[in-house]
Formats: structure tokens, C-alpha cells, sequence
């Protein structure tokens, strides 16, 4: 995949408001780049084939590199959020003096909650990098540099870890999170409605709704659409033929698999390979 910055930088600032029922199409692909997201308002389900998580105001999240990702909406509130995007020369002084295990494991933790104090400082920054990307010159990303690598420290120094049971969720959105786990995990052997209903102790018909209410997608296709984005992932980070991968998927043929997804992605798995840089088996 084709780093999504413009030629010649290392950095991409990028502040959205979006309606409430706004959802990603498709998942976002992380390749040799790494992100940084802030929200301001509302709240988000996060998805990929590694987590599932919720994001709210006043949290961010780290993003590493080479992962697959998708968000959408769990209620009615509008929100907005800034999303930073960058490269590893961006952060390489910054390395040098934690490590790149201490950033790495910052991205592990997906959520990271801040103080209101925090979130003030965060914030001042986040404005800061913005007036300096809406007037971008030759010392512009020097600048950018410096007020990336204080916003990483403060979040290093003063986060506060959201574990799944510190989040204040409404009890559907605890069996959403549970259902979306249940299918990652067995998406090989295709899940149906009943089997993940049964896991996490709820009705066939009451998850259904739970799908169509929440996500505005009937199960079976946002199983499929998981089945796609897992295949995704290993058809840019793995060599197993297209075969293996349609079978690791959870598709029942090879063909109904390259049919899938080209009519998703609006080309075949082979073209998605070569765009991603990896060479067939």
C-alpha cells in the first residue's frame, strides 16, 4: 500500500467532524506509517483483527504500524477528531532516549485515558500542529517534529490505561464487543448467528438487532467484511497462495473468496498483494 502522504513528507495532520451515523466503508490500512488519534467528542468502536475497543472524548489512541482498521459509530452523537499520521524518522530522536519497546508497548494499549489537565495539554498541542500544517514551509516539519515528540512524552508520563472493565458501557454495547471478539476468534470456521449468540449468552434474534441497531449491518455481512479485512492483512504480510487464505478466512471456495473481495475492494486479491508489496508464493 502507498503511504497516504504527500511526496517528500514524513507527517499528516488531519482534523474531522463527522455525523452521527458515519461509518468507514472499508478499513484503513497502517503500513509502514503509525497514527496517533484524539477525540474531541462522541464516541467510536474500533475494530481490527488484533482488538476491538471503544473510544471516547477526551481519549486517545496509538496506532501501530501494519494493522488494519475500521470505525464506526455506537450512538448518536456527532463527534470530532484529529488523526495524526507519520513515519519512523518523525519519532527516531524520540526512540533514542525510550526505546522502541516503551513506544511500542504505548501502542499496545490501544486506549489511553487523560485527565482533564491532560486533555488541556494535548489539546494545546494538537492546535498548535495545525496552525503549523495550514502554513507548511521548509521549517515546518522540523517544528511538527519537536511538538510530536512532546505530545508522545506527555502521553507516556501522565496517561492512564483504559482496561475493558474501567470502560462505562451501556450492557448492549458490552455484548457488541463480546460478539465482535467471538468472531474474530473463529472467523475460519465461519461463525453463525446462533454459535456467537450462544457464546456470549444472548438470543439468536436479540444479537441480530444488536448488529442492525448499533452498526447498521446485518451479522452475516459484517462477518463477511471481517472475513475480508483478516484476509487483507495476510495477503500483505504473509506468502500463503490465495487458496490457504481464502480457507484461513473462513471462505468456503477460492473463487467465491477473489468474487468477495473484489467486489468490495474493486480489485482481486493478487492486484491487493501487489499494491501492498508483496511478491505471490
Amino acid at each position: 500500500m502507498p503511504l497516504p502522504l504527500k511526496t517528500g513528507y514524513h507527517f499528516n495532520f488531519d482534523r474531522t467532524v463527522r455525523p452521527s451515523y458515519y461509518e468507514m466503508s472499508s478499513a484503513e490500512a497502517y503500513t509502514d506509517f503509525y497514527g496517533i488519534s484524539f477525540m474531541i467528542s462522541g464516541e467510536r468502536l474500533i475494530y481490527s483483527p488484533n482488538f476491538t475497543t471503544i473510544v471516547q472524548a477526551g481519549e486517545i489512541v496509538f496506532i501501530p504500524k501494519n494493522i488494519y482498521r475500521r470505525t464506526t459509530y455506537i450512538s448518536n452523537k456527532p463527534y470530532e477528531r484529529i488523526l495524526l499520521k507519520f513515519t519512523d524518522s518523525m519519532i527516531s530522536d524520540l526512540i533514542k532516549v525510550i526505546g522502541q519497546k516503551t513506544f511500542d508497548d504505548l501502542c499496545k494499549e490501544h486506549v489511553i485515558r487523560l485527565t482533564p489537565s491532560t486533555q488541556k495539554k494535548v489539546l494545546g498541542i494538537l492546535t498548535e500542529m495545525e496552525q503549523e500544517w495550514k502554513h507548511y514551509n521548509e521549517y515546518s516539519e522540523l517544528l511538527l517534529k519537536g511538538l510530536l515528540n512532546k505530545l508522545i512524552i506527555i502521553c507516556l508520563r501522565e496517561r492512564v490505561l483504559v482496561k475493558d472493565n474501567d470502560i462505562n458501557l451501556e450492557k448492549k454495547h458490552t455484548y457488541l464487543l463480546e460478539a465482535i471478539q467471538y468472531i474474530k476468534t473463529h472467523l475460519r470456521d465461519n461463525p453463525s448467528l446462533n454459535e456467537t449468540a450462544e457464546s456470549i449468552h444472548i438470543s439468536p434474534s436479540y444479537l441480530s438487532k444488536l448488529f442492525v441497531n448499533q452498526l447498521h449491518t446485518p451479522y452475516s455481512v459484517f462477518v463477511r467484511n471481517e472475513k475480508l479485512l483478516h484476509a487483507q492483512k495476510l495477503l500483505a504480510e504473509t506468502r500463503l497462495s490465495i487458496t490457504e487464505i481464502a480457507a484461513e478466512a473462513g471462505f468456503a471456495s477460492n473463487a467465491y473468496f477473489s468474487d468477495c473481495f473484489k467486489r468490495m475492494e474493486g480489485i482481486s486479491p493478487l492486484q491487493f498483494r501487489k499494491a501492498a508489496g508483496k511478491l505471490t508464493p
